[in-house]
């Protein structure tokens, strides 16, 4: 069922993309950035520092009312979490690596010529899954099993134009659906990607 299920999300992405391309109310272009991603709740309780990663992907904007753009984009994600632990004078980390191929389908309000706030859901697609422990006897890497394949939640953004071809966004993005399918005591469950994000973007 799942594997239908994103076959049918890509095909309506698809169809939207091309039928709003026949005409000249759409645009197409580039963005990238940085993330700043945490996994919230569940047995990631523990404060730490948010993983820094990169995003890049394909952007669009389609025109539908003067002051309204539906904004559907496709984003390869670092995510996850990295939690640091103190013990007995040492410091070691826990790197949670979680990377995804985002479907973010943005519906953009636009207050002035510069400014815009973008405001949708998001589905996302699980790549990578790893985890990464760090301690002074080095560096140890291992699958991570139980990531849900499928991320989906809510976004929000504002972003800047330059001109009529580059813009800035600062973007928050949390998950509504459990990070990972199930843990040994449950905490897991409630578990929820939250990711900040500020990126660069052109249109071509």
């Amino acid at each position: 069922m799942n594997q239908i299920h994103n076959f049918l999300i890509l095909i309506l992405v698809s169809v939207s993309i091309n039928s709003f391309s026949q005409n000249d109310i759409a645009k197409f272009g580039f963005k990238a950035g940085v993330n700043f991603s945490s996994i919230a709740s569940g047995q990631f309780n523990t404060p730490g520092t948010p993983r820094t990663g990169i995003l890049i992907g394909f952007v669009t904007e389609m025109t539908i009312a003067p002051e309204i753009s539906f904004s559907p984009e496709i984003v390869y994600s670092h995510q996850g979490n990295l939690t640091r632990i103190e013990s007995a004078g040492l410091t070691s980390t826990i790197k949670t690596n979680l990377n995804y191929i985002n479907l973010p389908l943005l519906f953009k309000y636009y207050l002035n010529e510069k400014f815009a706030i973008d405001l949708g859901p998001y589905v996302g697609f699980n790549v990578i899954s790893k985890e990464v422990n760090k301690g002074a006897g080095g560096s140890n890497f291992s699958d991570i099993d139980g990531v849900n394949f499928i991320d989906s939640g809510l976004a929000g953004s504002i972003s800047y134009n330059i001109g009529q071809d580059y813009f800035f966004s600062a973007r928050y993005s949390r998950g509504i659906t459990s990070v990972f399918t199930n843990t040994a005591d449950g905490l897991g469950l409630r578990a929820k990607n939250s990711v900040f994000n500020l990126s660069f973007g052109l249109y071509l």
